[in-house]
């Protein structure tokens, strides 16, 4: 088992007419398959039975209003769980009483997870930028990693970008997507975007240049570097890498989630804010470790 891929949870949603996965679930069970193949992750099936809430002024707490599996619900799950055996990945499934984005952040550090896969949204969105709240929720609430699947996209990504901005966190952004390019065979972009008044630091600018390409490198290894497409702009740090990804048009983008308040839950930084909704790709956001 790759110790980076130990385990996923997949949050699972079921269309309530079909009882089906909805098309973003699905996709984010395919990714997960996929990535479960080529590392020995275990993956967890996550589904939340809850509906609905109502404010108990008793406990003073919200509170959640459930529901049960459908037979056919349950059918559905359990081929995806023999699809996932199938292919040599342990697979388990979990229902829970609370808010999925809430059960999904709390299996996720009971499991130690690795990753959360979820749809970006359901699949009734036309627009790939939108981001459902589901999945907005768990950007903001989950320590793990998240990846937020478009549906009805190529599973193995093509094109992966990593925006960059040489903090330890991004770093470990550039990583992933690092190995991620490899088990997709995927053409990888690192970004790192300079506001330009700070070019009026001492140095030349292409000393400052040189010395920032080794730091973007800096956590692939030997063969990465030598495959990796570096782009370097003056902008804003969201627009720069908006720009970027206007013109490669990636599968996924890999970023960090660099908050300064992070004592408090659900903050994460503007850029990732900015980023998140505008993005018309899959997203994979890292949190400060």
């Amino acid at each position: 088992m790759d110790a980076t891929f130990n385990r996923f949870v997949v949050g699972l949603d079921l269309d309530p007419r079909s009882c089906a996965p909805t098309p973003g679930s699905a996709a984010a069970a395919q990714t997960a398959l996929w990535l479960a193949t080529r590392t020995g992750a275990q993956v967890t099936l996550l589904h939340s039975l809850a509906q609905g809430e109502y404010f108990d002024p008793l406990t003073n707490e919200m509170v959640a209003i459930c529901s049960a599996v459908a037979p056919e619900g349950r059918i559905r799950i359990a081929e995806l769980v023999a699809q996932m055996r199938a292919s040599e990945v342990a697979c388990e499934t979990v229902d829970c009483q609370e808010r999925a984005p809430l059960a999904i952040a709390r299996e996720a550090q009971h499991s130690g997870a690795s990753l959360v896969l979820l749809g970006k949204h359901d699949g009734r969105e036309s627009d790939a930028g939108r981001i459902g709240p589901i999945a907005l929720a768990v950007l903001r609430e989950s320590l793990a990693p998240v990846w937020a699947v478009v549906p009805g996209r190529a599973i193995a990504p093509r094109v992966i970008v990593a925006a960059t901005d040489l903090t330890a966190t991004s770093e470990q952004a550039v990583a992933w997507a690092g190995r991620l390019a490899d088990f997709a065979g995927a053409a990888l972009h690192l970004v790192h975007v300079t506001p330009p008044a700070l070019h009026t630091r001492p140095g030349s600018k292409s000393e400052r240049e040189a010395r920032v390409r080794s730091a973007m490198l800096a956590p692939l290894d030997e063969a990465q570097r030598a495959a990796a497409q570096l782009h370097l702009r003056e902008n804003t740090p969201a627009q720069g890498v908006l720009e970027v990804c206007e013109e490669l048009e990636p599968d996924l983008v890999v970023f960090g989630a660099l908050a300064h308040k992070r004592d408090k839950p659900g903050v994460i930084g503007s850029t990732a804010e900015r980023l998140i909704g505008r993005l018309q790709c899959s997203l994979l956001v890292l949190r400060p470790a």
